[in-house]
């Protein structure tokens, strides 16, 4: 009996005999659970309650609990399922979230370091304005795009008053 009681288990699944003699009579109710598992629903359950001598358990305990039982232990396997990807998608949530906050504030160090070497450009510091961009341009998150085309003004105006400009 408790080997293919056993078969009817999956990993972690437990199963509760309580039994009970009455009037010549044997009553057995089976509750399976599955240990760790937090879905409230679990408690939902009701037991599987047999009746019968101990005879009539003998020769036919297995084939009266194999359905309900092989029916809740893969409700409860589902639920074990589903919570464990549940916990999965949550994690990988915030890894996702945590990505994005990152890649959110080095392109904002880079904007706001970019503003400065437009502000240089603009008031006609070049070589400042070179300096800064060439630090620019190594930080993580920069548009190397928008850094080329700005080295590429600069040097224009830095080259405008070369004596060898051509």
């Amino acid at each position: 009996m408790f080997v293919e009681i056993s078969e009817l288990m999956s990993d972690r699944d437990m199963i509760t005999l309580v039994l009970a003699k009455v009037n010549g009579k044997v009553s057995v109710s089976v509750m399976p659970t599955k240990k760790g598992l937090k879905d409230e629903a679990k408690n939902n359950l009701s037991p599987i309650l047999i009746t019968g001598t101990p005879e009539e358990l003998d020769q036919q305990f297995i084939s009266i609990i194999k359905q309900p039982l092989q029916k809740a232990t893969g409700l409860l396997t589902n639920m074990d399922k589903f919570e464990k990807s549940m916990e999965v998608a949550q994690a990988n949530s915030k890894a996702a979230s945590e990505a994005k906050k990152k890649v959110d504030a080095e392109r904002k160090a880079f904007t706001d370091k970019m503003k400065k070497v437009d502000t240089l450009y603009t008031e006609k510091k070049y070589p400042e304005a070179a300096l800064l961009l060439k630090e620019v341009s190594e930080m993580p998150g920069a548009d190397k795009k928008q850094c080329e085309n700005l080295k590429n003004k600069i040097n224009i105006e830095l080259n405008s008053n070369s004596l060898f400009a051509e």
